[in-house]
């Protein structure tokens, strides 16, 4: 009798341990991941305030964290005197041509490949092996290229090298999701009437239209964030974003430091926004290609 009374005594007592404890560790875990955002975020932070702080705030203790009286004074003056618009319109022009050029590409490629087994295993890692060569070692043959069939200081020289670089990781990627893709519903497209191509542009593509938002997503990124092809192969017609932003750290930034800091705020915020757009697509992409079958 006493151990049937005190058997549901343990259980409740064991029950309550295990309550405190799934507690204890849902506070440490939200603990780490608020310690990390202010870690990730607090820089972003502090140059978004120091974009709109006054010129007399930079510098004062203890510091301005937050302006009183915000203002988008550096940014018209990024605008006005340090050609802002033609950096960040490159920047936009040649990140999404890039973009488009490397899904009108690479789709056909990992569609070869995912179902006729295109170059066997054996392409696929010389896809792999191009996408680890570091940029530094293709810079100067490039631009040798360039120079000599008049490519420099052009959107399509930088679209085309954009999209070539990019092409390999964006083919490895869309295999995987076209592998998984059922290929019964390809074949029952095709039974229907549809020719090869129709199938895959009417059926395969809308299906697996989250993958391709990654390897877009992806694409736009990889792109926005290029420095050495574009301080390279660029002249001041042509020069991105990321050109900009590293010209203000090349010499004293004491008179431009405003300016320096919205330029980095219009560096980050287009990949953010472009981020905004696609993430119910992306959530979707992610798990389509993890998937298997």
């Amino acid at each position: 009798m006493a151990i049937a009374i005190e058997r549901p005594r343990v259980v409740a007592r064991r029950a309550k341990r295990y309550r405190v404890q799934r507690g204890v560790a849902h506070v440490l875990t939200y603990l780490g991941l608020a310690a990390a955002l202010v870690f990730f975020l607090g820089p972003f932070f502090w140059i978004v305030t120091t974009s709109l702080k006054g010129n007399e705030d930079f510098f004062a203790f203890p510091p301005v964290w937050i302006p009183p009286d915000p203002s988008l004074t550096h940014y018209v003056g990024l605008f006005t005197r340090s050609s802002g618009a033609r950096y960040f319109t490159n920047s936009l022009v040649i990140s999404s041509l890039s973009m488009i050029a490397a899904l009108v590409v690479s789709l056909p490629t990992a569609y070869a490949i995912a179902r006729w087994r295109f170059g066997g295993g054996l392409l696929s890692v010389f896809l792999l092996v191009l996408r680890m060569l570091p940029a530094i070692a293709l810079i100067i043959p490039i631009y040798i290229m360039y120079k000599m069939l008049g490519l420099t200081n052009s959107y399509l020289g930088l679209v085309a090298v954009y999209t070539v670089v990019y092409i390999p990781f964006a083919v490895w990627l869309l295999v995987g999701f076209l592998r998984d893709f059922p290929v019964e519903i390809e074949e029952a497209a095709m039974i229907d009437g549809c020719s090869r191509l129709r199938a895959l542009v009417q059926v395969v593509v809308p299906i697996i239209a989250p993958g391709m938002a990654v390897v877009a997503l992806f694409a736009f990124i990889a792109t926005w964030n290029e420095f050495l092809f574009a301080v390279v192969l660029t002249g001041i017609e042509t020069k991105t974003m990321m050109v900009l932003v590293t010209s203000f750290t090349s010499g004293g930034t004491d008179m431009f430091y405003g300016e320096a800091s919205a330029s980095v705020v219009l560096g980050v915020l287009p990949a953010f926004a472009v981020a905004f757009m696609l993430q119910r697509y992306l959530v979707k992409g992610l798990a389509l290609g993890g998937t298997k079958g």
